[in-house]
């Protein structure tokens, strides 16, 4: 790494360039009190090039800074489980990236906590514009993101909570997630077109306590005859509890817009979600939802079929 920081505090780094580091660009390990602004990261050296990695931080401020990276931009991590990111503010920053733009995990073993995602930009990315991901105990909780703009992604908003080692459970709820706009990229693979929105949750990990608010989603379409899953067989997609998590690591979904299983008490207001071209599959699918509110739902696709289907679902309410 360029940047290894363990266990400091008072850091201030400011107005520099970061280039090719062989492995993450900068690290900040349990430090405290760090101020991160106007920096610029161009790390393409190495596949494992993350713009930044922000690891059991407690009240760090990252602002005005560009990452041009070949893994996650901005990457926040929990390595203990007995500590956590707390009290984070990321604002008015831009990335393009081989991966996601701004994530929380793959490592997760502590929490996420008071973490603030406010007016960010990206572009030109493989992955998720925001992934949530616990999947080694952690916690992830009070998030807010405002403010979020995605220019040739390969999906607007990821929420996962799984167990990789079986033992320690994740958990995902108290999420606000507001005034997002995204375009999916055209994939030059429609098998790849997958949902702008992918929540999922386990059996036992219910996601819960979830507020999305003027979302806008531009999606290509998908031809019947080249996807492999339909709304008939969804209890055979797998639940995948152990798996490296992925907005795509469930293969083909049902829906072009959002898929959502297993998860509880959601409010989603204001969503826009856009296909180019005729869609076989269902805009929204739900499986194991329970508690959920849909209000001013916009779905625009050529050929108009019902925009909602779900099984195993109970209270769904739409106006």
């Amino acid at each position: 790494m360029i940047i290894n920081l363990f266990g400091c505090e008072n850091v201030t780094v400011k107005n520099i360039t970061l280039k090719n580091s062989a492995c993450w660009t900068e690290c900040y390990n349990q430090c405290k009190n760090v101020v991160i602004d106007s920096i610029k990261v161009e790390s393409r050296a190495f596949w494992n090039n993350d713009g930044i990695d922000i690891v059991d931080c407690t009240n760090f401020k990252l602002s005005n800074s560009y990452f041009n990276s070949s893994d996650d931009g901005i990457c926040l991590k929990s390595l203990q489980p007995d500590v956590l990111n707390q009290d984070i503010l990321i604002q008015n920053n831009t990335m393009t990236t081989d991966a996601s733009g701004i994530k929380f995990g793959t490592a997760s073993l502590g929490g996420f906590k008071n973490i603030r995602i406010i007016n960010n930009r990206v572009f030109d990315t493989n992955r998720s514009a925001i992934a949530l991901e616990a999947v080694d105990g952690a916690v992830i909780e009070n998030i807010v993101v405002d403010g979020l703009q995605g220019v040739n992604i390969g999906n607007a908003i990821f929420l996962r909570a799984g167990a990789r080692k079986g033992t320690r459970k994740g958990k995902v709820h108290n999420i606000q997630i507001q005034n997002v706009d995204v375009e999916i990229r055209t994939e030059k693979n429609p098998l790849k077109a997958l949902p702008g929105i992918v929540i999922a949750g386990m059996p036992d990990q219910i996601i819960n306590n979830i507020r999305l608010k003027n979302i806008s989603i531009k999606q290509a379409g998908a031809e019947k005859a080249l996807a492999k899953i339909s709304i008939d067989n969804m209890a055979g997609i797998p639940e995948k509890p152990d798996s490296y998590p992925e907005y795509s690591m469930f293969g083909e979904l049902p829906a072009w817009g959002a898929y959502i299983r297993h998860a509880q008490d959601l409010q989603i207001i204001g969503l826009k979600i856009t296909t180019a071209k005729a869609d076989f599959r269902t805009a929204i699918a739900l499986d194991d939802v329970h508690q959920i509110t849909f209000k001013t739902l916009t779905v625009k696709e050529p050929k108009s079929k019902n925009k909602i289907f779900s099984i195993n679902s109970s209270q769904i309410k739409t106006n």
